[in-house]
Order: structure tokens, then sequence, then C-alpha cells
């Protein structure tokens, strides 16, 4: 059996490589940008500091190196490059994709929308692989509220940013090329992944990096090297105490609101887990890789409180006389605060069924996010 992936060099595509040899694939092809040596050299750090799964010592030789690019005509690949990563091809999963919370939208059209048309049109040279496709729970856009169903597929209620909008765009697009082809193909979504173990700088960030970039732009220059507000080190008494909360934030959002977040190895665990069980013949199956229970904007909040001690941070649906620090954090922060309106929960039917009941994760909680945003504090509210 031989499986080709995309985006091994990211986040969670690291993670179902090594998944996919814990599970004794013997034959990995992956496709990525740069030199076979360079790919190499980028993937095996990653993969090797994963601890879990355990490999087998030569785990790493069934992996085969390509160089290729979504954002090029043919991937790049020339006609005996994609005869050899097509044949004997099973599986084919396609992981690589342009996260962006902002800016020119058509980048992340050209990644995620016409990259994976590239992968379908290599895909259609291989005619007995399937092709696992990562998109992410984002496709709901805008709905705030109710119960998201893994089938659900669309856009009546429009989109926060456009890289939502690639996704739900690139996931319209399987549909049609499932049903024109008589093609199997399983669509993963999911949430927003993290991981408490601290990440070398040289390794993939996890997504929640870039709202600490945000938190670390807003406070600015007002930090120390470790990342601490300055604030008086003694209490009156002369007793020792953490930072006092010298620096104050109002930012507009939903006090109430939620975010659904999940660990990364247990979603390339799961994901993993699912593609090896029973399928449809032909169409499209999609799973939410999803925890079980969302986490409030007021964890989320106390555990960056935790990560810049001395900031203090306040949830208010409307944002009044803001000071100037207060606008600039809107400036800097109001895309990921509109999730704060988010209310919804996602089904997980398709995913337990494919995954044969597989336990639900561990909670993520304060005392995880903290570890995950970097800062552990000595004893942490659960």
């Amino acid at each position: 059996m031989s499986v080709l992936l995309t985006g091994a060099t990211g986040f969670l595509g690291c993670r179902l490589l090594r998944e996919l040899l814990a599970r004794g694939q013997d034959s990995v092809t992956v496709l990525g940008r740069g030199t076979p040596r360079e790919l190499r050299a980028r993937v095996e750090a990653a993969v090797t500091w994963l601890d879990t799964p355990p490999l087998a010592p030569d785990a790493l030789a069934a992996v085969r190196y390509v160089s290729g690019d979504l954002l090029r005509p043919d991937l790049g690949l020339d006609r005996e490059e994609r005869a050899r990563v097509t044949d004997g091809l099973t599986a084919l999963w396609h992981c690589a994709a342009l996260l962006s919370l902002e800016g020119d939208p058509a980048p992340l059209h050209h990644a995620n929308v016409i990259g994976t048309r590239r992968l379908l049109e290599l895909a259609e040279e291989a005619p007995g692989a399937r092709l696992l496709h990562v998109s992410t729970a984002y496709v709901a856009g805008r709905r705030g509220t109710g119960h998201v169903m893994e089938d659900d597929l669309r856009d009546a209620d429009g989109f926060h940013i456009p890289y939502e909008e690639s996704k739900y765009t690139a996931e319209r697009m399987l549909h049609a090329w499932a049903r024109a082809g008589q093609r199997d193909v399983t669509v993963f979504r999911p949430s927003l992944l993290v991981t408490d173990r601290p990440v070398p700088r040289e390794l993939p960030n996890q997504p929640t990096d870039l709202l600490l970039r945000l938190v670390q732009q807003i406070v600015g220059n007002r930090t120390d090297k470790a990342g601490v507000l300055p604030g008086p080190s003694q209490s009156p008494r002369g007793e020792p105490e953490l930072p006092a909360a010298t620096v104050r934030y109002r930012v507009q959002g939903d006090p109430s609101g939620s975010l659904n977040l999940l660990q990364a190895d247990y979603a390339a665990h799961a994901m993993v887990l699912a593609a090896s069980r029973a399928r449809p013949a032909t169409g499209v199956r999609t799973l939410h890789v999803t925890h079980p229970r969302n986490v409030s904007f007021a964890t989320v909040t106390a555990a960056i409180e935790a990560r810049f001690p001395g900031l203090r941070v306040s949830m208010t649906p409307t944002l009044d006389d803001p000071t100037a620090s207060e606008s600039l954090a809107a400036n800097f922060a109001a895309n990921p605060l509109v999730y704060s309106t988010h209310h919804r929960t996602y089904d997980r039917t398709n995913l337990l069924a494919a995954t044969g009941g597989l336990p639900d994760p561990a909670p993520v909680d304060l005392a995880y996010l903290t570890r995950a945003f970097g800062r552990a504090p000595a004893t942490v509210a659960s």
C-alpha cells in the first residue's frame, strides 16, 4: 500500500505522518516545497521531536520525499514524476493549506481551492486511490448557534474571514468531483488544534500562537524579556506577590462565547484510525474532529493573563470610549475576537462510528491552556 501526504511539515501534518508510520505504513511519499533534502530535514525534525506514538527504529526509511508546490501548475511535477508518485497509490492525504486570519483573500483561494483542484487532477491519475482531505470545522462560518451536523455544508450565514470561505469552496468542489468520478472521499473537519508541549522555534507553530503574537503586539515594549508586564514586586506589607494588574484592556466580544479546542495528537490519532476503518465505496464522508466540550472565552482569557502577568483583560459586548491602547487592541485582535460570538456545538456521530468509540479526549481546561500558552503558574484553578 502506498500513501501520498501533503502538508507533512505542518503542525497537524507531521503528526499524521507519525501516526501513519506507527500503524506500519510501509510506503509514504511526502510532497512539499524545497529540495528533497530540505524537505526531509524539516519533516524528520518534526516527526522525531514528537514522542508518541512509538515508532520502529527504521520507520522513517519508509518515507520518500518529492519536491512539489500547490501553487504551481501540475504541482511542479513533470510527467515522469507524476507517474512515479501515482504508481500503486492507495490513499492521498491532503493536509497542506494556507491559514491566514486577515489580508488578501487571493492567496488563500489560490492555495486552498486551486491547490486542491491540482491535487484532484493528480488523484485522477490514480483511480484506485481514496482521497482524505483535511478541512476545518470553521466551514460553518458565521453560524453562531445550534448543533452543526457533519454533513452540513452551507454558506447562508456567510463567513468571518476568507480562510473559512476557501475551505468551504474546496469542500463543495470535492463533492462535485466525487459525484462525477464515483470516487471515495473522506473529509476531516478539525477544530482549533493545540498542544501543551513547548514547541521549538524551528518546528511548526500551533495556531494559537497567532493570538499570543497579537497580544504581544498590543502590550508592545511594556513587557520584559520574559514577557512580564511591570508591577510592584512586593505588597505594602513587604510580602512577595504576583505582579499587579498594571495594564488593563477591555476588548469587544461576547463574554459567554466559547471555542472548540482539541489536542493535536488526539486529532491525528482519530483521523488515521478513522481512515483505517470501513468506508462507503463512493461518495463523501465528513467527520468532525472536534472536542465534545467547548472552552469558554473566559478560560482562554485567564490563560492569556497567566502568559502575560500584569495584564488584565475584560470582555464587553460594546466598547465605549476606548483608550488609545484599547483601539490598538481592537485593530490587532478584531478577527480572533469574532469567534467569541460562537455558541455552537458540533456533531461527532460519524467520527465516533469510524473510530469504534474512541474515548473522549482529556479536558482542555485552564491548566492545559496555561501550559499551551507557555507560562504555567505554581497553582492553577481548574
